[in-house]
């Protein structure tokens, strides 16, 4: 395989960065049930489906904070 291929570049180049240090992000999901457990809200996934639903979870949401 010839030095100029792409494929040969990517297996044998190494990366220019660095790692971040500390500690990782939180992912939206885990904060928005996080949120959602301060609140008192159980399996909020399948109740935020029904629109409705999903009204009154926020209204409660507004009301705690």
């Amino acid at each position: 395989m010839s030095d100029d291929r792409t494929v040969k570049k990517v297996f044998l180049g190494k990366t220019n960065g660095i790692r971040q240090a500390g500690r990782p992000n939180i992912w939206r999901l885990g904060s928005i049930a996080n949120g959602m457990q301060s609140i008192g809200v159980t399996r909020w996934s399948k109740k935020t489906e029904d629109r409705s639903v999903r009204a009154i979870i926020l209204k409660q949401a507004v009301v705690k904070i």
